[in-house]
């Protein structure tokens, strides 16, 4: 990989991402901020050795030229593959060139300067998240929209759409003891023949009013909201609950977790086989190159097929019910 830095750019920083080993590079102070705030949150380091993914970052005045979408729409941003390697632009105007190289991924991204002057920076989280699943899966990982904890050698994963209650439902099982390995993202492989997820972080997305459920997680509106996007703020879990993270473990359990106001109890029923995969594929982005989907839906379907399914419709303030988690941990080893 060629580790030279271009003209005018200076290091900004090297994040440890999971697996991957992120170097940094830009002469722009806003660039180097947003980057660096998106880059460590994920916090964990991995044990060596780790992929090298290199990302040189600049403004420019003109706009990228739209990109076709072809290889992945996802969000705000269009992404197409190219002989090298793979392009994607935003909506406004960012865009990124990735280069393939045997050992790692080279990252060019431009930013026209109208997004900095609009305050619009939040568009370059869909590029940064391209940046990480695309060096992840390069390493043979996965990236899932669940969350997950473990206790004497049982995994459960939550599946959810945003603001669905993972990270409620984690937090109130680590108050009984399980430790999490993350409430929002992981990442799946098969070792073994087996499926094995892993952390990547170790925070809680949490919303003010969880104090209703949790007061120790004290006053929550104090701290800035991790997104634009959301009324969350990021927490630490061992700053918490001490010692209560976990950082791979295989799973046995899948949960449909679906919080809905209009059940005055919590319902705990099975979910069949079908409806375990097809709930696994909701929570992961699968792009229209074959190439790159098949080592995707390959590591999905084997998990599906080991775990065994429940779906868990729980009312708004379930959590104070009851007996509801002890029916839940006991469905889970049943």
């Amino acid at each position: 990989m060629n580790n030279a830095t271009p003209a005018g750019l200076l290091t900004a920083g090297r994040f440890a991402c999971g697996p991957l080993d992120v170097q940094l590079v830009t002469s722009s102070t806003d660039l180097r901020t947003k980057l660096s705030e998106t880059f460590s949150l994920y916090d964990l380091v991995w044990t060596p050795p780790r992929h090298p993914v290199h990302v040189w970052a600049s403004l420019c005045r003109v706009p990228s030229a739209p990109a076709r979408g072809a290889f992945l729409r996802c969000g705000r941003m269009w992404v197409d593959r190219t002989p090298r390697g793979l392009r994607a632009t935003t909506v406004s105007g960012a865009g990124a060139e990735c280069i393939y190289h045997e050992d790692g991924e080279e990252w060019h991204l431009e930013v026209a300067e109208s997004l900095v002057a609009d305050g619009k920076l939040e568009e370059l989280e869909d590029i940064l998240s391209l940046v990480l699943t695309t060096g992840w899966r390069r390493t043979g990982w996965t990236p899932v929209h669940a969350a997950a904890v473990e206790r004497d050698g049982s995994c459960v994963m939550f599946c959810a759409p945003t603001g669905g209650g993972k990270t409620t439902m984690t937090a109130a099982l680590v108050r009984r003891g399980w430790r999490v390995l993350g409430d929002d993202k992981l990442l799946l492989h098969l070792r073994d023949g087996e499926p094995e997820v892993a952390a990547l972080l170790h925070t809680f997305n949490l919303h003010p009013q969880t104090r209703r459920w949790f007061p120790e997680v004290g006053d929550l509106e104090h701290l800035p909201r991790y997104s634009v996007w959301t009324e969350k703020r990021k927490v630490r879990v061992n700053d918490i609950w001490v010692g209560a993270t976990a950082l791979r473990a295989r799973p046995r359990v899948l949960v449909a977790l679906n919080r809905s106001p209009d059940v005055a109890q919590a319902e705990i029923q099975p979910l069949s086989p079908p409806a375990v995969l097809e709930t696994l594929l909701r929570q992961t982005v699968i792009p229209a190159d074959r190439d790159v989907a098949r080592p995707i839906l390959t590591a999905v379907a084997h998990t599906a097929a080991r775990l065994r399914g429940l779906r868990l419709t729980v009312p708004h303030d379930g959590y104070r019910q009851a007996g509801l988690l002890s029916r839940l941990e006991e469905a889970f080893g049943e």
